[in-house]
């Protein structure tokens, strides 16, 4: 998307300078840029899945991670079923691990969705920075034709 912005910017540095600030741009090319950015948003948005996706992992494997310690700290218990003091010393090192691992999990997920919300916002950012672009170039032109149609007039 950057790349398409490098483009927009370009067009415009060749763009032919007339009095009062205005810029003339071959119409063509700049539709034709609009065009590669309305295509190139999807690729944006594609992005956010994956990232949402790849929370998704981290979270199944986090919950993974916790079924195997608890089914560890279960066989654990289950060998020592004999001895009452060690069953209980047993229960107990079970509740740690599956609250050691709630934490884990819940760090994993606090941090990847903190991960996607920053992307979230970058993405925004840039979006908008394209859009008020795309508008500024809309005006220009616009106001470059009324300028041509009222200068033709007189």
């Amino acid at each position: 998307m950057l790349h398409l912005v490098d483009e927009l910017d370009n067009l415009l540095q060749r763009g032919l300078r007339v009095p009062g600030g205005k810029i003339v741009m071959d119409e063509t090319a700049l539709r034709h840029l609009i065009e590669e950015m309305r295509a190139a948003a999807p690729d944006e948005v594609r992005l956010g899945q994956r990232i949402a996706s790849e929370r998704e992992r981290i979270l199944a494997e986090a919950r993974g991670q916790a079924r195997r310690m608890l089914d560890e700290a279960q066989a654990q218990l289950n060998a020592r079923l004999d001895e009452q003091t060690i069953v209980q010393a047993a229960r107990q090192r079970a509740k740690e691990i599956a609250a050691e691992a709630d934490q884990h999990a819940a760090a994993l997920k606090a941090d990847a969705n903190q991960y996607i919300i920053s992307q979230f916002g970058a993405l925004e950012t840039r979006l908008q920075r394209l859009l008020r672009e795309v508008q500024a170039g809309q005006r220009v032109l616009l106001a470059e034709r009324g300028q041509a149609e009222t200068g033709g007039q007189s």
